[in-house]
């Protein structure tokens, strides 16, 4: 049985993010409410990508090729993107 945890209206969690694509890979910085990033996992998960956590570390020494990309979606989930090959 899955335990159930109960989340504020406000709350906000913090998450760095290695996604391996078929044609990219990049580093994500999420922040925003728990249950709508565990959507946007759940999505990446769905549409093939390996997804796997990693500490700021990782997210501030990543290399990549492309300026940073800021995306804040209709529910306020704020993803940063490095790129590191497209």
């Amino acid at each position: 049985m899955m335990e159930q945890t109960n989340y504020g209206e406000d709350a906000l969690h913090h998450l760095f993010l290695l996604v391996e694509a078929q044609d990219a890979t990049c580093m994500l910085n999420l922040a925003g409410h728990p249950l709508r990033i565990r959507e946007v996992v759940f999505q990446m998960v769905e549409n093939g990508c390996r997804v796997s956590k990693v500490e700021a570390d990782g997210y501030n020494t990543f290399l990549y090729d492309k300026e940073v990309t800021e995306i804040y979606d209709y529910l306020t989930t704020i993803i940063k993107v490095k790129f590191m090959h497209v």
